[in-house]
């Protein structure tokens, strides 16, 4: 049985594409978003262990931990 992870939540509207969250992601389940328009970033919970560094490291709030 898998076991739950508790994701954190995101916002991409606050997102100034700084990839601070992307470079500390354990386990690549950050991805990079290039338009000609809009960058930002974008979580693939699926490889989401929980560990929550976006959290910590992301300057413009973009993820929230989830109790």
């Amino acid at each position: 049985m898998r076991k739950e992870v508790k994701h954190p939540k995101f916002s991409s509207r606050n997102c100034t594409a700084c990839w601070k969250c992307v470079d500390i992601c354990p386990n690549e389940a950050i991805i990079r978003i290039r338009f000609l328009w809009h960058r930002h970033a974008k979580p693939l919970y699926y490889s989401c262990v929980g560990c929550n560094r976006c959290v910590s490291v992301c300057p413009n709030g973009c993820f929230e931990k989830k109790d």
